[in-house]
């Protein structure tokens, strides 16, 4: 990705990780769920200096990395509940989209020791084999963990500024304690 400006306002445009298949219109108490697409639209109305890039989507083995595989496959199967607290094929289908930005701006920020955006939370209530508080897999984690095994990085500290505690990241952190690089 080139360093683009944009010849409006003369700043280097910021890549944004964002697709709509990271969005699913499910009738639910939380706003989550359409959150990013309602970010962007309001980002690209005020005319920031931003340019959107697809992400690439997390597989179901890099989710394995850091939750259960019988979880994972039985989430992206619909057979057990997701974040939302149910089995819809609309959500699942937006899994490895919503944590594939986070994962995809992360990369970005490392090549270009920058910044990086992701339209999405971090998923800090999802647990090893649960999901909780419309957190279904932990974004977070994923992408420190798939960021190891790629080699971008050999360090990690998550920073959490959520108005609440992130019990699902420290679950995960202290379930995976032997990887010291956390």
């Amino acid at each position: 990705m080139a360093n683009e400006v944009n010849p409006m306002v003369g700043l280097e445009l910021l890549p944004v990780f964002y697709t709509p298949k990271m969005v699913s219109n499910i009738n639910c108490f939380s706003p989550s769920s359409g959150k990013p697409a309602r970010v962007v639209g309001s980002w690209q109305r005020l005319g920031l200096p931003i340019k959107i890039f697809d992400p690439t989507p997390v597989t179901a083995a890099e989710f394995k990395l850091v939750h259960r595989p019988g979880y994972v496959d039985k989430v992206l199967a619909c057979e057990v509940k997701n974040g939302f607290g149910n089995r819809m094929p609309e959500v699942a289908e937006t899994l490895p989209y919503t944590t594939g930005a986070m994962l995809s701006a992360a990369r970005e920020a490392i090549r270009n020791h920058k910044v990086a955006v992701a339209p999405c939370s971090g998923f800090h209530h999802a647990h090893f084999v649960s999901a909780k508080g419309y957190c279904t897999f932990n974004g977070l984690m994923v992408t420190a963990f798939v960021l190891k095994a790629e080699g971008w990085v050999t360090r990690v500290g998550i920073l959490d500024f959520d108005m609440h505690y992130g019990d699902g990241t420290d679950e995960l952190i202290k379930r995976h304690q032997a990887a010291s690089w956390i």
